[in-house]
C-alpha cells in the first residue's frame, strides 16, 4: 500500500503533462507539438484589483524521420487560432517554415508561431484566451502528416479573422 501511494503523484503528473503536447506518427514521420510561452508580462492581482494575463505563446514542433530512408527537405505549414475569452471572436495566424532534409532516425525542432494570449485572474477564477492549432508537414508537394489540437479545427477556422503573428 505504501509503495502505491509513492507512485500516485508520478502517475498524476504523467497524465497532466500528456495533455500539454500531442504526438502522431504517419508515413515515416513522428510529429510532436507542444505549447510554449515566449514572453510573459502578467500583472499580479492585489487585494482590491484583479490580475491581468498577457503572454505570447508559440508552438514547439519536433519532426522525426522514423523510416529507414532519408526524408527530403520540405516545409511545415501551421495555423494558430486564438479564441478570445471576452468576446465571441477567433483570431487566426498562419505561416510556413522550411524543414531540412532528415537522415533516418534524425529529428528537427522548430518553434513556430506567436499568438497574443490575454486574460484575467482574481482570487477564485482565471479566464484567458484559448489556443487551437494545426500543423502539417509537406515534402515534395505531398502532405505527409497533419496534427490538430481539436477535431473541429477546420470549423473554427472558417469564422476566424486573420491577424499578423506576434513578434518572437
Amino acid at each position: 500500500m505504501r509503495h502505491s501511494l509513492l507512485w500516485f503523484p508520478v502517475a498524476v503528473m504523467m497524465l497532466t503533462c500528456g495533455s500539454l503536447s500531442r504526438a502522431d506518427e504517419k508515413n515515416g514521420v513522428l510529429l510532436t507539438v507542444a505549447k510554449t510561452t515566449l514572453d510573459r508580462a502578467d500583472q499580479r492581482a492585489t487585494y482590491y484589483t484583479s490580475g491581468h494575463i498577457d503572454r505570447t505563446e508559440a508552438l514547439k514542433v519536433s519532426i522525426k524521420n522514423t523510416s529507414f530512408k532519408p526524408l527530403p527537405a520540405g516545409e511545415v505549414r501551421w495555423e494558430i487560432l486564438v479564441r478570445k475569452y471576452s468576446f465571441n471572436t477567433v483570431e487566426s495566424t498562419s505561416g510556413t517554415e522550411k524543414l531540412q532534409a532528415l537522415r533516418p532516425a534524425e529529428a528537427a525542432d522548430v518553434t513556430i508561431g506567436g499568438a497574443q494570449v490575454q486574460g484575467m485572474r482574481d482570487g477564485t477564477t482565471v479566464v484567458k484566451d484559448k489556443i487551437e492549432w494545426q500543423v502539417s508537414v509537406f515534402v515534395e508537394g505531398k502532405e505527409l502528416i497533419k496534427v490538430s489540437s481539436t477535431s473541429g479545427f477546420d470549423t473554427i477556422a472558417k469564422r476566424a479573422t486573420k491577424v499578423e503573428p506576434a513578434k518572437k
